[in-house]
């Protein structure tokens, strides 16, 4: 069975540097042939969130996760990810649906080793340093890299994308969880109670509504591609 990695934020003073590979906010560290992604739905930029380097055990060793939202805009059919219609779990994702769904959000996947400080980025998410800390119980309900998924609710995970290429599980964020803002960033575009997109109160930012988030990648590593599943 694959390690676990428990994602813990380093307590210590945060300054980031070109040599971190896994961490929250700050500036993305990306390939120089990778553009900021732009928001299909309103054409903003959109916000790093954070970024995540695969471990040595990991199937997906040498490869890194970067992951960007919009918060310029809010609509309601938009507020997760596109959900399969079929019924979960062991369902097959179909050819292109993991391009196409990925309107307002973007994951970035690479080389960790031609990740590069992007510092013409304006930052808005408050840069915190992951710490990744191996643990021997999968069952662990944090967030963390590897192992099995923590289901919130019943199991969900995909079997296979294209009906070829197996898929596995990557990652989770607990449900939650906020991500601290720069002080001039611009509050997050939410939808109110009256059903209006409108700027939010909070200095934070949450992704998908903060539901616990689970990431799925492909068993292929010359064509990555990742499936993010929702539950709260």
């Amino acid at each position: 069975m694959e390690s676990s990695y428990i994602l813990k934020v380093d307590p210590s003073n945060q300054q980031q540097n070109e040599s971190d590979r896994s961490f929250i906010g700050g500036y993305p560290s990306i390939p120089a042939s990778m553009e900021i992604p732009v928001c299909q739905l309103c054409g903003a930029e959109e916000t790093f969130f954070f970024q995540a380097a695969f471990p040595e055990s990991h199937e997906w060793h040498d490869l890194s996760m970067a992951v960007f939202a919009c918060t310029s805009c809010a609509h309601e059919e938009y507020l997760i990810p596109e959900m399969l219609q079929d019924t979960l779990p062991g369902v097959d994702i179909p050819k292109g649906f993991l391009e196409s769904y990925q309107r307002n959000f973007k994951i970035n996947i690479f080389k960790t080793k031609e990740g590069i400080m992007r510092k013409g980025y304006k930052e808005k998410v408050q840069f915190k340093r992951w710490n990744l800390t191996p643990v021997s119980e999968n069952a662990i309900s944090e967030n963390k890299i590897g192992g099995q998924p923590n289901w919130l609710l019943e199991d969900e995970s995909p079997t296979s994308y294209n009906a070829t290429v197996p898929m596995f599980f990557l990652l989770q964020l607990m449900e939650d969880f906020k991500f601290d803002i720069v002080p001039d960033a611009h509050p997050q575009i939410i939808i109110s109670l009256r059903g209006n997109p409108e700027p939010s109160e909070h200095r934070y930012y949450e992704l998908f509504l903060a539901n616990q988030l689970y990431f799925f990648g492909t068993n292929d590593r010359s064509e990555p591609l990742v499936y993010i599943l929702t539950q709260v």
